[in-house]
């Protein structure tokens, strides 16, 4: 049985004409290029059903220096005219504004400014897909081959059965191509395309503390996948495209996060070198020589996986991040034995690093036991 498409449209809207966000501490210097992908227009990337029924949640870039513009604004619930009172929940690289809205309601006025944008409310999938085990990235130009691989391996090894992809503006393909081949992969239930084309951002130079704040769509992207899709999934791994993660002894990472007591994983990875075992490399299974050197191979960021029925994920306070999630818990993140990621420096588009340039001499590299054997569909 083929995948079900979820249908995925965003209700996304700009902030009124001469309004623009700043970046942190912006009278400092920074680079043309940070500019050039720093989201200075994006209102709200979309407007969705809380999983409750009750709420409706606008997830957006987080406001800096438009903060009163946000709270000024008013909203209100169409067709009824009844004005709404807002919560916010803002993070470092997110923020989530929070509306109780009465029955029927199917669109929100938005007054912010001079100028009024009417959103429609998306559905909510959360329950369509409770119990699934999702896996989660965004795209811009990975070749498809690519894609299709990342996918079926955590098909084929973690039984993921719901693949969710934020198109980030693609123009080497449509967005239904990205579709089609998520729906060519075996063993999917259902796969969800949203288009997200805003600014992806860059690393911030002026700025020491957390240098990574300016990804909004992609951190945006991981509250929203959260509570429109998984808000009752068994669980929901984060990791992109140049990324497959390692069963955890055998066991799928969904299983060992499940277990854990706050049901939060997280692992360490180990980057994979741009060196094809014979011919030209088509996707990550070409790839499984790493570097000798231990200390030369590690990838230092961290990824994770998250149980999201836990009672402490339902707060709007608690939100995701690349390599972490605000809000948890104190003392909740664990590291499984086993658990690990292998970073394809072969996967990879050259957009932010020409990583895949830099290859070791033959002598200082090795098979990766573990990943030939995960590709061969065994346990080792």
């Amino acid at each position: 049985m083929s995948a079900e498409l979820l249908a995925a449209d965003s209700s996304a809207a700009l902030l009124p004409a001469g309004i623009r966000r700043a970046p942190r501490a912006p009278t400092r210097s920074r680079p043309q290029n940070f500019h050039d992908a720093f989201d200075a227009t994006s209102m709200v990337y979309d407007c969705f059903r809380h999983a409750d029924g009750q709420r409706v949640l606008l997830v957006a870039p987080p406001p800096v220096n438009v903060e009163a513009g946000y709270r000024l604004a008013t909203y209100v619930a169409l067709p009824s005219r009844a004005k709404l009172r807002a919560r916010f929940h803002i993070g470092l690289s997110v923020m989530i504004i929070e509306l109780m809205v009465p029955d029927e309601t199917s669109a929100i006025a938005v007054r912010f400014g001079s100028e009024t944008t009417e959103l429609l409310i998306q559905d909510n999938y959360s329950q369509s897909l409770a119990g699934s085990r999702i896996l989660f990235g965004m795209n811009k130009n990975n070749d498809l081959a690519w894609i299709r691989e990342w996918a079926a391996f955590h098909q084929r090894v973690h039984g993921t059965d719901t693949v969710i992809v934020y198109e980030n503006g693609s123009t080497a393909y449509t967005r239904e191509d990205v579709a089609a081949t998520l729906l060519s992969v075996p063993g999917l239930a259902h796969v969800a395309v949203p288009s997200w084309p805003q600014p992806f951002g860059r690393t911030d130079p002026a700025v020491r503390l957390n240098p990574y704040w300016a990804h909004f769509p992609q951190i945006a992207s991981m509250s929203h996948v959260l509570r429109r899709f998984g808000a009752h999934a068994a669980g929901i791994l984060n990791a992109d495209i140049d990324e497959l993660v390692r069963s955890p002894d055998g066991q799928s990472i969904y299983d060992v996060t499940s277990k854990l007591r706050h049901g939060l994983s997280v692992f360490r990875g180990q980057w994979i070198e741009a060196v094809p075992r014979e011919g030209n490399a088509v996707d990550h299974r070409d790839y499984t020589l790493r570097h000798r050197d231990t200390k030369l191979r590690r990838s230092g960021a961290r990824k994770w996986a998250l149980d999201p029925r836990r009672q402490w994920v339902a707060n709007l306070k608690v939100q995701p991040y690349w390599h972490w999630i605000d809000g948890r818990p104190p003392f909740s993140k664990v590291f499984p034995s086993g658990a690990g990621y292998w970073h394809f420096k072969g996967i990879n588009t050259n957009w932010k690093t020409h990583r895949a340039e830099s290859v070791p001499d033959a002598d200082a590299l090795e098979r990766d036991a573990d990943l030939e054997a995960a590709f061969a569909g065994q346990a080792q």
